[in-house]
């Protein structure tokens, strides 16, 4: 102990030095750059005040309430889904759509069970669309259409393109 202070210089510099190891062991265990961030999907039903927010690592899709703060209420889970890259809900029919890595899943939008899995050409999708009817479209990067998928039979008709074989 300092006679003027009444502290212990140790104790401080064994402090710091505790902090930052203890920062360090954090930062090593968060994975770097832009694969450990991944990508979120959001999307907000405002009648029902629901955010459904869907995870690209887990491929879960957790849905809040918003009344007054975000609070969680359920999750969506398929068992063969690994990442979720695009989702869409269809309020008329009360479905929940999903684009997952290599297919497509609906679920209810009142109890968020799993409906249905859609073998669909889901890998080379990058986003997901409903028309006019309700009827999920699988899009390429370039916006382009890929499939479109027929909502009460769950039939997949894909498009090809002009003067493909």
């Amino acid at each position: 102990m300092t006679a003027l202070t009444g502290t212990r210089r140790g104790l401080a510099a064994g402090s710091s030095l505790f902090l930052a190891t203890l920062l360090l062991a954090l930062a090593a265990c968060r994975p770097a750059g832009d694969a450990a961030i991944g990508k979120r999907v959001e999307v907000e039903w405002k009648e029902r005040q629901l955010l459904f927010v869907g995870d690209a690592r887990s491929g879960n899709a957790r849905i809040f309430h918003m009344r007054a703060a975000p609070l969680l209420i359920g999750e969506m889970r398929a068992p063969d889904r690994g990442a979720v890259r695009d989702l869409r809900i269809d309020r008329e029919r009360q479905r929940v759509w999903i684009l997952g890595e290599a297919a497509v899943y609906v679920h209810d939008a009142r109890t968020w069970s799993l409906i249905r899995r859609v073998a669909a050409p889901a890998a080379a999708a990058e986003r997901l669309d409903l028309d006019a009817d309700g009827a999920p479209l699988l899009l390429g990067g370039d916006g382009r259409r890929l499939a479109r998928i027929e909502p009460a039979r769950f039939a997949v008709e894909t498009f090809r393109l002009a003067g493909g074989a």
